[in-house]
């Protein structure tokens, strides 16, 4: 069943419906009921794909600046040890940068001619207009969490206007949010393509990859979107998650703290080495975050965890009195 609903969707993404001679007929995608069944296979694949143990960085996309701790679910060991893919909430969807679409190999609009031959056609060209009206109300759905409708309305637009980079990457956010990982994946990659020297489509591109697990080709992409858009912090933050779950601990951080600051660059990796278990390399880091920021609450009270963790017990204590004395100087100023 899923290899014909593919076939349906890939090969013959256009359909052209009977009409009235005269009518003319926008391109089909699929029913609802196909993407339901779509959506459900897509669901099963993602969940029996496996990801590197002790990560957890599926939700990374809901805030990029913050310290990982945050990121990867406020540090929670449900969400640092899980090991399944999981499907991206609708706060994940708006965090792209755009609202996308999949590829279609016809974008023409078909017209059916009255005459002896009732079999022949003539095409027009889609009008700029038809294509804006579907893609703004494609991206409307989707903002409203109207999924089904929204991916019907993006592959209008892109039938319509089959070279649109623009609604190749919208129709990716939207298969993502809908769960239907493999076809996002086509839509950002086919965005690509189209127009590869566009930070935000490679971002988004290189970000999924990463949400999938294929870590080179996520490093690949979001180092041509960096070198494309050098001053983007999402994408420097996102080519550091991808570095921290390869291991390359120092390339992280200089890409964490080209997007954030050299403090949160330490703050960022510490949280990730901590996730694996490497606590002495997370309080190095920790400890230079200090240095940098040396009246940080956050900080003193990560560092008193894993000194307490590592047998520190004194160095424990000493943070520990210090953020007694930090916020007992706070409330006096307060008053």
């Amino acid at each position: 069943m899923l290899k014909r609903l593919l076939v349906i969707l890939f090969l013959v993404p256009t359909l052209v419906l009977a009409t009235q001679p005269g009518t003319r007929v926008h391109g089909v995608v699929m029913t609802p009921e196909e993407l339901a069944s779509l959506e459900a296979a897509d669901a099963a694949d993602n969940a029996s794909a496996e990801k590197p143990e002790g990560n957890g960085f599926v939700r990374a996309l809901k805030a990029p600046f913050k310290a990982l701790g945050r990121l990867f679910g406020g540090g929670k060991k449900k969400d640092q040890n899980q090991s399944k893919v999981q499907r991206m909430s609708n706060d994940d969807a708006k965090r792209f940068e755009s609202v996308a679409a999949r590829t279609v190999s016809d974008g023409r609009v078909i017209t059916k001619e009255v005459g002896s031959d009732a079999n022949r056609t003539t095409t027009v060209p889609a009008s700029n207009d038809e294509y804006s009206v579907h893609l703004n109300k494609g991206r409307d759905l989707l903002n409203a969490g109207e999924l089904t409708d929204a991916i019907a309305e993006l592959s209008i637009a892109l039938s319509l206007q089959p070279k649109s980079s623009e609604a190749m990457n919208v129709l990716g956010v939207a298969y993502e949010a809908k769960g239907l990982r493999r076809m996002a994946l086509e839509s950002f990659k086919a965005a690509v393509e189209a127009d590869n020297d566009n930070p935000d489509y490679l971002n988004n591109y290189g970000f999924l990859l990463f949400k999938n697990n294929d870590l080179d080709e996520a490093t690949k992409v979001l180092k041509r979107a960096a070198k494309v858009s050098p001053n983007d912090p999402r994408i420097w933050n996102n080519l550091g998650l991808v570095q921290s779950q390869r291991g390359k601990f120092d390339d992280a951080f200089k890409s964490f703290a080209r997007a954030g600051g050299e403090f949160n660059g330490h703050m960022n990796v510490a949280a990730q080495l901590s996730s694996k278990g490497q606590a002495k390399e997370a309080i190095k880091h920790l400890e230079k975050a200090q240095r940098l920021q040396p009246e940080s609450i956050d900080v003193l009270a990560k560092l008193a965890s894993l000194y307490e963790t590592t047998g520190r017990v004194s160095d424990a204590e000493t943070a520990r009195r210090s953020i007694l004395a930090l916020r007992t100087f706070a409330d006096a100023n307060n008053k």
